[in-house]
């Protein structure tokens, strides 16, 4: 702003020193004063255009990042997700192997304890038997 004040205060003085008579000097000034209006305003108009262009590329930047950014966000969950599901499925198939190990385990305790109740008993009627047999010879 200072620059232009000094500008117009150069042309001033130069306008005011100039060997003309005064109408065609003030003329002369007006002409001048207006053209350098007009540059001011054309360019003024131009920063403005420049700076909106400006705005308008780092939203189309802003919004190329926002989208790139919320597909990342979108692979990672699918990838969380599948990881998810493979650990759920694998925590799943080691519960049902243990469970069913379990179970063996289980049915082969109940086979044994049954086979050592049914020897037990074989025994014990086994006693029985020959208890009775050898009271009968007597």
């Amino acid at each position: 702003m200072s620059f232009l004040r000094g500008v117009l205060a150069g042309l001033a003085i130069g306008y005011l020193t100039a060997p003309r008579s005064g109408k065609e000097t003030r003329e002369k000034l007006t002409k001048t004063v207006d053209d350098l209006q007009s540059q001011w305003e054309e360019g003024v108009d131009q920063v403005k255009a420049q700076v909106d262009k400006l705005v308008g590329n780092a939203q189309a930047k802003a919004d190329q990042f926002a989208n790139k950014a919320e597909n990342k966000v979108d692979q990672l969950k699918d990838k969380a997700e599948n990881k998810y599901e493979q650990f759920k499925d694998k925590a799943e198939n080691k519960a049902d192997q243990f469970k069913n190990e379990a179970g063996y385990k289980q049915d082969q305790a109940k086979t044994a304890y049954n086979n050592k109740v049914d020897d037990m008993a074989d025994a014990t009627k086994s006693g029985i038997n020959s208890a009775e047999n050898a009271l009968k010879l007597n």
